[in-house]
Formats: C-alpha cells, sequence, structure tokens
C-alpha cells in the first residue's frame, strides 16, 4: 500500500504535467462495429493489444440479460445415443458490445434500450428505449445505429446522438402476445441486423400458418432512409446474426438448420442438408466459401460442421467437437468445452491442443487469441497455446471486442468490463510508479534516445514527448486507488 501523502503527490504531479502538454496525436485503431466483428463473423481484427493489460473501467448494469430461450435442453438423449446436448439458441446470454471509433454500444434485453458509452471511460452518452427487449448487438454503419427488437420493429438511429433516423415494422397490427414475462410483438425481430452495401436486412416472425393467421418475414431496407428493397416470406423463423458474401444471405433459422436467399431479390436458395439434430444459431463465414455453422448433436458430442455454401453440403473435411471457431487463411482455431486447439488447414492437422477453462467465447486480435471463462478472461499465444494473460470478470464471459486500443468483455451478469494496455511499466513489475516515471523522465531529457527503451508510448516516432507523457500519465492514475 502507498501512503496517502505518496498518493495525493503523484495525483497533483501527473494532473500538473497533463494541463500543460498539448497532445499531438493519437494511436490508431481498427473498429468492431457488428457482432463478431463484421459481416463473415470472423471474430478476427488486424489490431493488436500489447500485454498485460490493466482493467480501464467496469459498468455494472442493475439488471442483466434476459434471454428469450432460457429452458435447459435434455442433456442426453439415451435411446439415440446422443450426450451433452447444449442449447442450440443461445445468442442473447450477455449484452454483446460493438465499437466505432470512441464510442461503444450495446442492447438490452432487460431494460428495452441501447446505450452508447464513451470508451475512454465508460460514461453514458446517450440511450434509447425501445418498446421491448433488444437481444442482439446493434450494427454501425456509416454514422448510423441499427437494430431490431421484440417490439416488432427495426429502429435506425444517429451514432453520434441516438435520435431516431427512421424505423419499420414488418406487420401493420399492433397485436401482441405474453412471452418471456414481457408483452411483445407477435412478430418479434429475433435477429440481428446485417448492413452492406447501403442495404440493412433482418428476418421478423416466429409464426405462419392459417392456424396463427401470422407470418414471417425477411426484409431488405434502404440503409439511408429505410425504403423498401424487397420483402420475402422464409420457410423457417430466423433466429441469429445474418451473414453475407458479396452474392448470398445467410441466417440462422434457430434449432433448424440455415438457409440461403439471394441478396439481389430475396429469392430462396435453399436450406444447408443436414438431419435435424443439425442447426443452431452459431455461425460464421470465411472469405472463400466456408461456412460453419452448429452446434450439432452427434454421439460423439457436440460439434460444429465445415460446410459448402455453393452445394449447401456437408463435406466430411472438418469438424470441430466445440463452441467457437476463429479461422483465417491458414489456420483455424477451436475452443471446447475443455481445450483450446490450433489446426493446420491445408491437412487438418492439430498442430497443438492444451487445456482451457475459456470455452464460452473466443477472439482473435492480430497475434494474439483472447478466450472467455468462468469469472476469468485470458489472452492466449497463438503460437504455442501458452497463456500470457488473465483476468477476474464477475460472470461468464461470452462477449469479447477488440477496438479503440481496448479489449472489451461482457458477462452473462449483465457486466460490461473494459482493459486497456498498460503502458509505461519500465521496470516490468506490472505497476507504473515512481521509479518508471524516472526513467520515463531520463529518455524525455535524453534528444537522441534511439529505441527510448519503451518509452515511446504513443507510438513510433522514436521520441518522448508531450504525447507519451499523456500515455503514461493515465496509467500511473489508474494505479492510484
Amino acid at each position: 500500500m502507498r501512503s496517502q501523502d505518496t498518493t495525493t503527490f503523484r495525483y497533483v504531479i501527473l494532473r500538473s504535467l497533463l494541463v500543460a502538454v498539448t497532445v499531438a496525436g493519437t494511436c490508431l485503431a481498427a473498429d468492431w462495429p457488428a457482432h463478431l466483428h463484421d459481416n463473415y463473423r470472423s471474430a478476427a481484427t488486424s489490431e493488436q493489444l500489447q500485454l498485460p493489460l490493466r482493467q480501464n473501467w467496469l459498468r455494472a448494469t442493475v439488471r442483466g440479460p434476459r434471454p428469450a430461450w432460457d429452458e435447459t435442453p435434455a442433456l442426453q438423449d439415451f435411446w439415440q445415443g446422443y450426450y451433452g446436448n447444449k442449447s442450440r439458441v443461445l445468442v442473447d446470454n450477455a449484452f454483446h458490445i460493438v465499437i466505432a471509433g470512441d464510442l461503444l454500444y450495446f442492447g438490452s434485453s432487460n431494460s428495452d434500450r441501447v446505450v452508447c458509452l464513451d470508451t475512454s471511460d465508460g460514461s453514458e452518452v446517450w440511450k434509447f428505449f425501445a418498446g421491448g427487449p433488444i437481444r442482439f448487438a446493434p450494427t454501425v454503419y456509416s454514422g448510423k445505429v441499427y437494430f431490431g427488437s421484440d417490439d416488432g420493429y427495426v429502429y435506425c438511429l444517429n451514432d453520434s446522438n441516438g435520435s431516431l433516423v427512421w424505423s419499420h415494422r414488418a406487420i401493420s397490427s399492433d397485436e401482441l402476445m405474453f412471452a418471456n414475462g414481457r408483452m411483445v410483438s407477435v412478430c418479434p425481430v429475433r435477429t440481428g441486423v446485417l448492413v452492406d452495401n447501403n442495404v440493412a436486412y433482418w428476418g421478423a416472425g416466429l409464426f405462419a400458418g392459417a392456424q396463427t393467421g401470422l407470418s414471417r418475414y425477411l426484409c431488405a431496407r434502404h440503409a439511408t432512409d429505410g425504403t423498401e428493397v424487397w420483402t420475402v416470406t422464409p420457410p423457417k423463423p430466423l433466429q441469429g446474426y445474418p451473414l453475407a458474401s458479396s452474392t448470398y444471405l445467410y441466417v440462422p433459422a434457430g434449432k433448424s438448420t440455415p438457409v440461403m436467399f439471394n441478396r439481389s431479390n430475396g429469392a430462396y436458395i435453399g436450406a444447408f442438408d443436414t438431419d435435424s439434430r443439425q442447426g443452431g444459431c452459431y455461425a460464421l463465414l470465411t472469405n472463400n466459401g466456408e461456412f460453419f455453422f452448429g452446434p450439432h448433436y452427434s454421439a460423439s458430442g457436440t460439434w460444429v460442421g465445415d460446410y459448402d455454401s455453393s452445394t449447401r453440403s456437408y463435406e466430411g473435411v472438418a469438424s470441430f467437437y466445440g463452441n467457437h471457431l476463429v479461422v483465417t487463411s491458414t489456420y483455424s482455431y477451436c475452443s471446447t468445452d475443455t481445450t483450446l486447439l490450433k489446426i493446420n488447414r491445408s491437412n487438418q492437422q492439430v498442430v497443438w491442443s492444451v487445456p482451457s477453462p475459456y470455452p464460452y467465447g473466443l477472439i482473435l486480435a492480430g497475434d494474439t487469441l483472447f478466450a472467455g471463462g468462468d469469472e476469468q478472461v485470458a489472452a492466449i499465444s497463438t503460437a504455442d497455446g501458452s497463456t500470457l494473460w488473465t483476468a477476474p470478470v464477475n460472470g461468464r464471459v461470452h462477449g469479447l471486442a477488440v477496438a479503440d486500443g481496448s479489449l472489451f468483455v461482457s458477462t452473462n451478469q449483465g457486466a460490461i468490463y473494459s482493459f486497456v494496455e498498460l503502458k509505461g511499466d519500465m521496470d516490468g513489475d506490472d505497476d507504473v510508479d515512481l521509479i518508471d516515471f524516472s526513467m520515463f523522465a531520463g529518455y524525455w531529457m535524453d534528444s537522441a534516445c534511439g529505441e527510448c527503451g519503451g518509452a515511446d508510448l504513443a507510438g513510433g516516432d522514436s521520441a518522448v514527448n508531450g504525447a507519451d507523457l499523456r500515455v503514461f500519465a493515465q496509467n500511473w492514475l489508474a494505479g492510484i486507488n
């Protein structure tokens, strides 16, 4: 513990220095504008974070998520020999987040609102209330925020202030039904909103047929003003995050298998040819047309399969027993209940396999994997699977994103965390203190510091100046409490 005098000195000195500093510039960082980063749901970004990280802020919501499908599936089917069954419609178990610039957005299935936070300190910038639960992460596109709600509407807001640009409902009826302890539309929006090439796509409705008098819809609207491009009736209820190639739209269908549509006119292409135990809301698409989805059931356990999206048939060349995948041009990273694996895509050989207590989330940032477990988040080396860093959190980590120089984590308890790089730890003791400050000052006084001993914190100009001091000060001040 530092004395109060030391803490006060540290605070006053740094505040005084910050007042005198003019920031020369900021580091560029990538966005995370859609669920799992992009319309392929790749869960990968080129942005690299330097470890270790420190907690920057925590936003603990009063009420956590209220999932739409909270029933526990039968874990075993002894008659058919299927074991280890898992829920296939678990899409809203955390407040999944997206980031664009220095703003973070998430929707709540409990408070019926979308919230915008400042990524630097977690403070609220604006909020917008819908008429029902918001179960899917928003999408940020060209200065607008898009999302759907159980009230049946899709909304488009200005990203900077949350003002309404347009809203659209697939049906004209105001009829409601009782679901999950709430009154919601008979035609709720149970997909994310995918936006590409200035067109927004989403699905609405869970029922169809003469017995109900209801229908279900797949909608395409101009992203700018919400005017119609096309509307079709899909053969199945659509539930999950849509995916898109340049030609096709892929939409998960809850427990059933995903379906394909032509993006230009909404024409139904077909469903993937699998049996009744294959389906699920988890899906990703590679840039060369491989389509992975699951979880499926089999006698060997739950798995995610690799399908040929052009023929909609299972190729049988790669299946992954697990929960999450990140697929690059060379390797696949697979998270199971107990193991994390790296697989060579050219020959399907396992490069490494390590025990892992992080089965609930997986993303790739640069050459580092971030994985979520119970009460903990971890950074994993892609080189050998070793654990590089961990941090405690409240709840199961289901949401992960890297953007704006930070790691963002969301849990099933409704907590959202921001972790940032611990810059300024000059002596390597995982703290930024007076010893580091003296070392930093020495490099600043040396006009020919060359590599600057890691003190070039703002990045890349081989000098130590006011921009570096601001970064150093932010990390020093963070350790006061």
